[in-house]
């Protein structure tokens, strides 16, 4: 008597399916997976990296002319709030590079800017006025004038402060952990 099996049959038809399903469920790249991140990520715009609290004193001194008779003198101090870090919704996809054989990617951000400098009121601080003579105190347009003299000053002396390069440092720390956990071996972050 000759049985006939059908686990042979049956083995190549699972078999076949089995490969179609790994195929079909192979899933995204790994490109494909890191941009769909970045565009999520892209979806909060900025990525706030650094907040830096910086106090300024703003004076003013007016010696007059020869025929004003007296001085006047003030000097203001302000707490300002920084924030920088990275416009995400400028990150060039078209210039992410990942190699799935090496493990290796290639990202790259916008440079980091300032996203805001808030001055609230109640840190201006009015700490010194000396007014001599015949002068007239300062006015409110010329107390005005000298406080966005100092938010001028503030953004002058950032890159010295050295607050833009922190915010990219720190973009940089945020990104390097997600990159590995997505199993990336080298990885290459630049700015531009």
């Amino acid at each position: 008597m000759r049985r006939r099996s059908v686990i042979p049959g049956l083995t190549g038809s699972l078999l076949l399916a089995l490969l179609l399903l790994s195929a079909c469920s192979r899933g995204p790249s790994l490109q494909d997976q890191l941009a769909g991140r970045i565009e999520q990520l892209s979806r909060t715009s900025e990525l706030g990296t650094v907040e830096y609290t910086v106090r300024k004193a703003v004076k003013a001194r007016d010696e007059g002319d020869w025929f004003k008779i007296g001085n006047r003198r003030i000097l203001f101090s302000c707490t300002a709030r920084i924030k920088a870090g990275i416009n995400l919704e400028r990150v060039p996809l078209d210039k992410l590079v990942v190699d799935e054989s090496t493990r290796s990617v290639s990202l790259v951000l916008p440079h980091a800017t300032v996203f805001s400098i808030d001055i609230p009121p109640e840190q201006i601080r009015l700490e010194y006025e000396d007014v001599t003579g015949f002068r007239q105190h300062f006015s409110d347009q010329e107390r005005q004038a000298l406080l966005r003299q100092g938010e001028r000053e503030i953004v002058r002396d950032l890159p010295k402060l050295g607050i833009l390069a922190e915010a990219e440092s720190n973009a940089e720390e945020f990104f390097r952990p997600m990159l590995e956990q997505m199993g990336f071996e080298n990885i290459q972050i630049r700015f531009e």
